[in-house]
């Protein structure tokens, strides 16, 4: 399946060694993912890789010990392979142990000119990795708790729809899709911008100040929740948005939810009661006053109010009574491979069949 190229086939590799272990696995009753689980996903990746003639991974380095782990796996298992794997390069970076290796990680690997970034992480990793990814493709790996970027899909096919679209062999047109980020500024009294951040599916505005677990443990102060994407078999705050107003990616703008908190200065109120699946095994009970699109471009503004916002399901920003918020939808922001666009013209096109073969 090796297509010639003048120059090395390279994809970049961020595995988050550590996804999966916030306090919602515990709340919920979810299964973590173990190293040696994540090494198992990286094995099935690099073989896959190597059937489609990828060249050169660069991967992020860290210090978990999920390097060694893959590299005496790889050892074990290379003479049963029945195709080069290809050439492992961890990159050569410090490594803090935090969001910053994600980084820096994602900034090299750019830099590098791989043709596309394959994330193996949550929410908060794929987050991470778009803030700094530029034009380069991200291809999802779900190795998270809620999962709602991107969808959950077996590693094998994912790896193969990237490695026919690193070799060239289907355009980018056909391959790639635009995705949508919430813009958040923070800003002083005077306008001053002190703080700018985003999230990719959802953020959820709380009557308190106090950041805590990441995680949203219950939904007492919960008083908004903005989504790009709303889908009923989501988990997390978008699958609450889900409930009220599906709203596929596809679709321009979003959804905004407005709650009536148990506690705070907006917890008068009549409203209607809503279930949903907040985490894994977890339905959570809302207060639910009203729902509406927001389109693309329009800024949602918070009237003024402590508060903090969670980003893609994470506690991540506190602001006080006298700065403002402010929330925009942007389109465009960056792009994703189309894992089952990609396969569907592998199949039409017979892409896997080998030449001569009936």
């Amino acid at each position: 399946m090796k297509v010639e190229n003048p120059t090395p086939l390279r994809l970049g590799v961020v595995a988050n060694p550590v996804s999966a272990r916030d306090v919602r696995r515990i709340l919920s009753n979810a299964a973590g993912l173990t190293l040696g689980e994540r090494a198992n996903m990286l094995l099935r990746l690099i073989h896959t890789l190597a059937a489609c003639g990828i060249d050169e991974v660069y991967l992020m380095p860290e210090r978990e010990g999920l390097r060694p782990l893959l590299e005496r796996q790889l050892q074990s298992g290379s003479l049963r392979h029945p195709d080069p794997l290809p050439r492992l390069i961890w990159l050569d970076m410090p490594v803090r142990g935090n969001i910053e290796d994600t980084y820096t990680a994602t900034r090299l690997l750019c830099q590098l000119g791989v043709r596309a970034l394959l994330v193996l992480g949550g929410d908060g990793t794929h987050r991470a990795v778009v803030k700094h990814c530029g034009d380069t493709p991200v291809v999802g790996i779900s190795s998270g708790t809620n999962n709602a970027f991107p969808p959950l899909r077996e590693i094998t096919v994912t790896a193969l729809a990237a490695g026919l679209f690193a070799q060239g062999r289907i355009a980018p047109a056909e391959a790639l899709r635009p995705n949508k980020v919430l813009r958040v500024r923070r800003l002083a009294a005077d306008g001053r911008l002190l703080q700018q951040d985003l999230a990719l599916v959802d953020i959820g505005i709380l009557n308190e100040q106090i950041l805590g677990a990441k995680a949203i443990g219950d939904t007492d102060t919960l008083r908004t929740i903005i989504a790009t994407r709303a889908y009923p078999d989501a988990v997390g705050l978008s699958a609450v948005a889900a409930m009220l107003q599906p709203w596929p990616q596809e679709c321009s703008g979003g959804v905004v939810v407005e709650l009536q908190p148990a506690f705070g200065p907006h917890a008068a109120g009549r409203a209607r009661r809503l279930r949903a699946a907040l985490a894994p095994g977890l339905m959570a009970q809302l207060a639910v006053l009203s729902w509406q699109p927001l389109a693309a471009g329009a800024v949602y503004r918070l009237p003024p109010q402590a508060g903090l916002l969670s980003l893609d399901g994470e506690r991540e920003l506190s602001f006080r009574a006298d700065e403002h918020i402010e929330i925009v939808i942007e389109e465009n922001a960056f792009y994703t491979l189309d894992v089952p666009a990609c396969l569907q013209q592998a199949a039409e096109r017979h892409l896997l069949l080998a030449p001569g073969d009936c």
